[in-house]
């Protein structure tokens, strides 16, 4: 039985591995979607003169001029290009993004539940409805916190608001979830393991499917310390940055910037 709404979209698989290219073809398939494999960059750019894709899953580690060859190249392509998914390691994470037009990301060894929600959020095939949620002043929040005791204190300040929480527990995490888990807003500690919150942000406004996510980045700051803008997180591309005292001062920033009376 087929869990996901494919609407018989295609999708270009380029990976060297022909062990991936089997089992994720055939997982693919099988939830409805056509699927063209390429083995190369150079081999999907031959196969991109003859059809074009809904998607295109990207291996970024491949012999030739691999991914980012590909990458390169299709964005100097004339006309719109498809959206791109990259198969990636999270340590190379920041590289991929830089000054490329990419859809999102999923993490190698890939997990098949996680591939299949990016790929239907990226095609649209089962978007959240957010709208109504968020009108009735309940909210789904990513929130990406690396101290546990500091996420149990939001999550419980949230969850008394009714609002739902999903961890990320680093900058890479955040920028895993963001794209799979459906959330509402995006709220972010400036500085995060791995990779600081207004990093995170910078490109999570990069990729087409969380460019629109609001975020609201934060840092605490002691009782008497006034806020300047000299803080890196001022300057981050957010809907709202804020130096709290208390965590009451980011659930109260998040329902502002989402309009929650």
């Amino acid at each position: 039985m087929q869990t996901g709404a494919s609407k018989g979209n295609t999708i270009l698989l380029v990976d060297d591995e022909e062990h991936l290219r089997v089992t994720v073809s055939d997982f693919l398939t099988f939830q409805g979607y056509i699927v063209e494999l390429a083995r190369s960059g150079e081999e999907a750019l031959e196969t991109l003169e003859s059809m074009t894709p809904d998607l295109i899953i990207l291996d970024i580690s491949m012999p030739g001029i691999g991914g980012m060859g590909f990458l390169q190249r299709l964005s100097r392509s004339a006309g719109a290009s498809p959206p791109v998914l990259v198969l990636t390691a999270r340590a190379n994470l920041q590289s991929f993004f830089d000054g490329l037009d990419v859809a999102g990301f999923v993490s190698k060894p890939c997990e098949k539940g996680v591939l299949l929600a990016q790929i239907q959020h990226i095609l649209g095939n089962n978007a959240p409805a957010r709208e109504t949620a968020v009108a009735g002043g309940v909210v789904h929040v990513l929130l990406g916190e690396d101290d546990p005791h500091m996420f149990e204190v939001l999550e419980r300040l949230f969850t008394r608001h009714s609002h739902t929480v999903t961890r990320a527990e680093n900058g890479p995490g955040v920028l895993e979830a963001a794209a799979t888990v459906g959330a509402d807003v995006v709220v972010l500690k400036q500085y995060l393991t791995k990779l600081n919150g207004s990093a995170v942000a910078t490109l999570l406004r990069t990729m087409p499917s969380t460019k629109a996510l609001p975020i609201v980045l934060y840092d605490f700051v002691g009782a008497g310390v006034i806020p300047t803008s000299s803080s890196p997180g001022a300057k981050a591309p957010v809907d709202r940055y804020v130096e709290a005292m208390e965590p009451s001062g980011v659930l109260e920033a998040v329902e502002q910037v989402l309009g929650i009376v």
